[in-house]
């Protein structure tokens, strides 16, 4: 029986009023929204229409907003009851790009139909897995989907874009002050101040960056331009191809994926459970086959394929909130806004050092879980090799990232990512290290 953590406002089994759900489940689609770029360079890149983009665009949200819905479900086979957005999954981009360059859309539709059942396989062998994933490891990879934000948070902190380019005093001067009253909302904020941290240092970044020049009104052409009502859907939206040379890809990927939303998920287990001590793997299993089914709509209808959010996880846990009834609203909210060019163009447009200084926040709270969970097991030798040497390599990827750009091209998905690599590590030298010790 879980432990309700004294912190939490609203537990996840808790109905919060209205109003509350709507103001949260707004906070969270602001979080959902954070990537929706990424469809759109994919599709500018391939050479597609601007009716193209938002078709997609819009098709995402509603992907995303259907697995975040199943995400919070306690069915028998389905949905683990948490809190655990999707968004568009920059996990799959590079994979996605290549598809939509070989075979257009259709491609890439037919390549993520294939990630999502190898997820949904996947998360019903997970939980006969679970000797692989002892407490110390399960926190090396809560640990390490944090590390995953850190580039991208300090990046747009700075105002940084691309290698090289100098950092932008404006933005961090925006992202300072907005982090600040995010903290200060958080810890000396009385009452449900505590719930809406984020959203007002948004609103205070918001406020900032037209201040400073960070944000135009030019950013709001397209939204201005937009219907207010259209249909997604556009001619030949369900055409689907497959090519053979990218399965392993799609494959990898998608294990890349999913072992994302392990960690993902066990962070919702550790917030909702004062005295966790290990992960429940038929929750997780079930957890992970919601997103297996939102990868797979995703490329059922059309969109870009989609992943479990660890920054709107960690936000639950900032907020105090983690009431799975607030998973409903933003996945009815993101549904509807797809149906609505305007709005789905607004929430595209976040200001970059707004967009850091929510990353920097709330993967403060994942760092320190991910630490609490590895030093909670009960280190001794062999479980500082298993976790260290891992953490090592890992974070190579991340620091000297052309350290390993001669490594053959079939185990090149192993290397683009820290999380997989500190992952496999870990699970086989704890394998390795349990054998010697027997003997």
């Amino acid at each position: 029986m879980a432990k309700r953590p004294q912190d939490l406002i609203y537990g996840v089994d808790d109905k919060p009023p209205f109003s509350v759900l709507l103001i949260m489940g707004i906070q969270h689609i602001f979080l959902m929204s954070s990537t929706l770029v990424l469809p759109i360079v994919l599709i500018s890149t391939i050479g597609g229409t601007f009716e193209q983009i938002r078709s997609v665009v819009a098709l995402t949200m509603i992907a995303c907003g259907i697995g975040t819905m199943l995400q919070a479900v306690r069915w028998r086979i389905l949905g683990s009851g948490f809190v655990c957005p999707n968004l568009c999954g920059p996990n799959f981009f590079l994979a996605s790009m290549e598809a939509a360059w070989l075979g257009g859309i259709p491609l890439m539709r037919g390549m993520t139909i294939i990630a999502g059942l190898t997820e949904a396989v996947f998360a019903r062998f997970v939980n006969r897995l679970k000797f692989l994933f002892p407490a110390e490891i399960t926190g090396l990879v809560v640990l390490m989907v944090a590390n995953g934000l850190v580039p991208l948070g300090v990046s747009k902190f700075c105002g940084i874009n691309y290698d090289g380019e100098p950092i932008q005093s404006a933005s961090v001067v925006t992202a300072s002050v907005t982090l600040f009253v995010m903290i200060g909302s958080n810890i000396w904020g009385k009452g449900k101040t505590k719930l809406y941290s984020v959203l007002v240092g948004m609103l205070c970044g918001y406020v900032l960056s037209f201040a400073t020049g960070t944000l135009s009104w030019a950013y709001f052409n397209n939204v201005v331009d937009a219907p207010w009502i259209a249909s997604p859907f556009l001619k030949n939206t369900f055409t689907i191809a497959f090519k053979w040379s990218l399965l392993p890809t799609f494959i990898i990927v998608s294990i890349t994926g999913a072992l994302k939303s392990f960690g993902n998920l066990i962070m919702c287990e550790k917030v909702n459970d004062e005295e966790w001590k290990e992960p429940d793997m038929k929750r997780i299993s079930n957890g992970l086959m919601a997103d297996s089914v939102c990868v797979a709509v995703s490329g059922l209808l059309g969109g870009v394929a989609s992943d479990t959010s660890a920054s709107n996880v960690a936000l639950s846990r900032a907020s105090g909130a983690t009431s799975r009834t607030i998973g409903y609203m933003a996945g009815a909210l993101f549904i509807l806004f797809g149906f609505f060019p305007k709005i789905s163009g607004l929430l595209s447009v976040m200001p970059t050092p707004v967009m850091g200084a929510i990353l920097i926040f709330v993967t403060s709270f994942m760092i320190v879980s991910g630490i609490q969970i590895i030093v909670g097991s009960g280190m001794d030798t062999r479980k500082i090799f298993v976790i260290g040497i891992p953490l090592i390599f890992g974070l190579s990827i991340d620091m000297l990232p052309s350290l390993f750009a001669g490594v053959p091209y079939f185990l090149r998905p192993l290397f683009d990512s820290s999380l997989t690599l500190s992952t496999i590590l870990a699970v086989i030298l704890n394998q390795l290290f349990s054998i010697g010790k027997k003997l």
